[in-house]
């Protein structure tokens, strides 16, 4: 039986501009950059991004905002889901 700890895992947070993240996503997917200019993120939104050992990225999340009420979510000045 191996009881050894395991390595804890880590984890960065960015608090950024929503065209830095999905320029980001993009570079780590490895998807041409321009790319970006076709995904949508509300503001405030939480992405999530799992890199594992081996490098393999994936996306869990993009652009959820969950977290917040319908009243408080926004896109580039726009209240709600009516953009």
């Amino acid at each position: 039986v191996d009881l050894k700890p395991h390595p804890q895992h880590e984890f960065e947070i960015i608090v950024c501009h929503a065209n830095v993240i999905r320029y980001f996503l993009c570079r780590a997917l490895q998807i041409p950059p321009e790319a970006w200019l076709r995904l949508c993120t509300f503001n405030c939104s939480l992405t999530y991004l799992t890199v594992r050992p081996t490098g393999t990225v994936s996306c869990r999340m993009l652009g959820d905002i969950g977290h917040l009420g319908y009243e408080h979510s926004t896109f580039s000045m726009h209240h709600g889901f009516n953009w």
